[in-house]
């Protein structure tokens, strides 16, 4: 039988858009998640991967039952087709989790139906605790499977799964929504100029549920985020690590980085009154570190409950150095570990 991907089938993990009877799942680690007793799972999928150069199309991965590695990863270089996900030899009941690893940058994955040939779909049940986390390419695991000096970026070497965020996430047993795009920033994106990059913010681009996905299937109307359909107990923020390519230690520019990023801080606590917030940067540069501790504790003399601050290690060289240097999974540990331990604390978990 086949069955529409949405929420009366599937678990939709994720800040995902529903559009025209298509579930996307463009975000970094969104997913969906159902059970179903047979002996095979399908999915049809859409992608616009197509369009994109082929290192860089959407990649998305499957896990059956209780892995932890996935079964296989799909690189979608087809308009639309079927994929199995899942054979077994006996009909039982089974877990089917799919995955976005690719980021929302790099080819779009819209879910039409899933095919069994046994009982419907349902949903996996949700999971108490909820966290978000809202980043730039160290959240979406870019790099993270390539070397320094030998790869060049891919999306089947990004990997969001293993990153310091999902990986935070499983450990605390905790649903998460990854809001992520490489080389995204307050102020300015990644830049080699003097002048800063800012065609394409995080606080332009926070409110909506999937803007990129929205202009590029030319929807006229933006679809705003219901922060009521998922209420994270703690936000992570990790944003700046970008910025710093244009503010280089120049005071205004630091400056006008951390009125900004004062600004950005409260609009998310506008949306998300119930949420404490966790500052954090320093894996790939401390430039602002001090700067968002600073702008942490102003909000806090503002009144402004529940705001947090953690620097995390710069990475090092002895943990290995991934694609355009960012962090290897040994350092994504390190990251995750320290971040367990913060949220153990600030949540009492």
């Amino acid at each position: 039988m086949i069955v529409h991907g949405d929420d009366s089938h599937v678990r939709v993990i994720g800040r995902t858009l529903r559009y025209q009877d298509i579930t996307y799942i463009d975000y970094s680690c969104s997913a969906i998640e159902f059970l179903f007793t047979g002996t095979r799972a399908e999915a049809v999928l859409w992608s616009d991967g197509s369009s994109f150069e082929s290192i860089h199309r959407a990649v998305v991965a499957v896990f059956v039952d209780e892995e932890e590695t996935p079964s296989k990863r799909l690189v979608l270089d087809k308009e639309e087709d079927t994929y199995l996900l899942y054979q077994g030899t006996k009909a039982k009941e089974t877990k089917i989790r799919l995955v976005k690893y690719s980021e929302v940058a790099f080819g779009r994955v819209g879910i039409k139906g899933i095919i069994t040939d046994g009982t419907k779909p349902v949903p996996t049940q949700a999971g108490i605790r909820k966290l978000e986390f809202i980043g730039d390419s160290i959240t979406c695991g870019y790099g993270i499977e390539g070397v320094l000096n030998v790869d060049t970026f891919t999306t089947a070497q990004e990997n969001p799964w293993e990153a310091y965020a999902a990986t935070t996430a499983r450990a605390l047993n905790a649903d998460y929504h990854l809001i992520s795009w490489s080389g995204i920033g307050i102020i300015s994106n990644y830049t080699e100029e003097e002048i800063p990059n800012d065609s394409w913010l995080m606080p332009a681009m926070y409110p909506y549920t999937d803007k990129a996905t929205d202009l590029a299937l030319g929807n006229k109307e933006l679809s705003i985020w219901n922060n009521k359909a998922f209420i994270p107990d703690c936000i992570i923020i990790n944003l700046g690590t970008n910025d710093q390519s244009y503010t280089k230690k120049i005071p205004d520019r630091v400056e006008t980085f951390g009125r900004e990023y004062h600004k950005f801080i409260k609009n998310v606590r506008n949306l998300n009154p119930y949420s404490k917030i966790l500052c954090t940067l320093g894996a790939m540069g401390q430039d602002l570190c001090a700067e968002i501790e600073h702008q942490v504790n102003l909000l806090t003399t503002e009144g402004i409950k529940d705001i947090y601050y953690m620097a995390f290690d710069d990475q090092l060289e002895t943990d290995g150095i991934g694609a355009d240097w960012h962090p290897t999974k040994i350092t994504h540990n390190k990251m995750a570990a320290r971040l367990v331990g913060k949220l153990e604390e600030l949540m009492n978990w």
